[in-house]
C-alpha cells in the first residue's frame, strides 16, 4: 500500500516536471502507472501524448525526436523493456498489450553499398490500432499500419500492414533429436 502511494506521488511529480519543462509537447495524463525506471524522452520539438490509465513497466524507453509525435491510447500496457522510437510519428491505440521486449521503430538508417551505414535516417509513421496484443519480442518497423484487434505472436518482425482482426505468428518447426 505504501509503495503504491509512493509510486503515485512520484509519477505526479514526474509528470508535473515534464509538463513544466516541455509545455504542451508533454501531454501526459496524471492517472498513470509508470515505473521509475521507465524513460520518457523528448528531443528537439518532439511531442508525447499519453492518455489515462496506461502502465509502463521497468525498463521501457519512449523516445520522440525531431517534430514527431508519439500518441498512446488509454489503458495500454507495456511490459518490461519495451521501446518506442519516433522520428516521424507513432500512434498506439487504446487497450493494447505489449509483451516484454516489444520494439516499435518508425525509422531506419540509410545504407549504400559504397558507403555502408550512415547516421542519416529515413522514417515513415507507424499506426497500431485499438485492442492489439503484441507478444514478447515483436519488432514493428517503419511505415506499418496494424488494424484493430490484431494479435502478433512472439518474435515476429512486422514490416507490412496488417488488416484488422489479423493473427500473425512465426511458423517455426522445433526439431528434437
Amino acid at each position: 500500500m505504501i509503495r503504491s502511494i509512493i509510486v503515485i506521488l512520484y509519477n505526479i511529480i514526474r509528470i508535473t516536471i515534464g509538463r513544466l519543462c516541455h509545455g504542451r509537447r508533454y501531454a501526459v495524463h496524471y492517472l498513470q502507472r509508470i515505473s521509475p525506471y521507465c524513460a520518457l524522452k523528448l528531443f528537439q520539438h518532439g511531442r508525447l501524448v499519453i492518455s489515462r490509465n496506461c502502465e509502463f513497466a521497468h525498463g521501457c524507453d519512449i523516445e520522440v525526436f525531431d517534430d514527431a509525435t508519439i500518441s498512446i491510447g488509454e489503458g495500454t500496457y507495456m511490459n518490461r523493456y519495451c521501446m518506442v522510437s519516433a522520428h516521424s510519428g507513432v500512434s498506439i491505440g487504446k487497450h493494447c498489450l505489449f509483451g516484454a521486449g516489444v520494439k516499435v521503430f518508425d525509422n531506419n538508417h540509410v545504407h549504400t553499398p559504397e558507403k555502408g551505414v550512415s547516421t542519416q535516417l529515413t522514417s515513415a509513421p507507424v499506426v497500431i490500432g485499438d485492442h492489439c496484443w503484441l507478444a514478447s519480442g515483436v519488432v514493428i518497423l517503419k511505415g506499418v499500419t496494424i488494424g484493430d484487434n490484431c494479435v502478433v505472436g512472439a518474435g515476429c518482425i512486422i514490416y507490412h500492414d496488417l488488416p484488422a482482426g489479423s493473427v500473425v505468428y512465426n511458423k517455426q518447426e522445433l526439431v528434437v533429436r
